[in-house]
């Protein structure tokens, strides 16, 4: 996926978290700064904390597409 879409998945899991209000706090704030790893970092630990609110599809193509390393939140 090109940069754009990331940016739009990775916002759509937001807003998805905010309706559901299991955002963790400054994850928005991290995203309006362009800190989008800090953002997608938020979103992996909310989707594990609450798992079925976000699409795990979704997620998991947010995560390749960024190389993040996600051992350190899987443990």
């Amino acid at each position: 996926m090109n940069d754009k879409e990331a940016i739009d998945l990775l916002e759509k899991q937001l807003d998805a978290l905010e309706k559901a209000e299991k955002i963790i706090p400054g994850d928005r704030e991290f995203f309006d700064v362009g800190e989008y790893d800090l953002a997608l970092e938020g979103v992996y630990v909310a989707h594990k904390r609450h798992p079925g609110v976000l699409d795990d599809a979704e997620v998991r193509a947010l995560v390749d597409d960024f190389g993040m390393d996600t051992a350190e939140f899987d443990r």
